[in-house]
């Protein structure tokens, strides 16, 4: 076995899980930004009249939010999925690397 498959079976080890954990991250750290974003909006929504041009601004705002938040949560899941069909699929090719 030469050293390029050698070093790919190196990085394969740590790619996959690597660049899922790091979608993974995202994802928390923007459903955290939507939810604050969510609840900003909200105080708005609370502490302004309904005829406010800003009333309605904030009420788009805060469906868009909420629809970006539902996709977020849903994708979640799926990942959790993926990162499980990737590992399993890295061991499968190192199981029958040359030692």
């Amino acid at each position: 076995m030469n050293d390029n498959i050698r070093e790919s079976l190196a990085r394969l080890k740590t790619v996959a899980s690597a660049d899922l954990a790091a979608v993974a991250t995202e994802l928390t750290t923007l459903l955290t930004a939507l939810r604050n974003e969510i609840n900003a909006q909200n105080e708005v929504l609370s502490n302004t009249a309904s005829t406010d041009p800003n009333y309605s601004a904030a009420t788009g705002n805060v469906v868009g939010l909420l629809q970006l938040t539902q996709a977020v949560a849903d994708s979640q899941p799926e990942l959790g999925k993926l990162a499980t069909a990737a590992e399993k699929i890295v061991q499968r090719v190192l199981k029958k690397a040359p030692k």
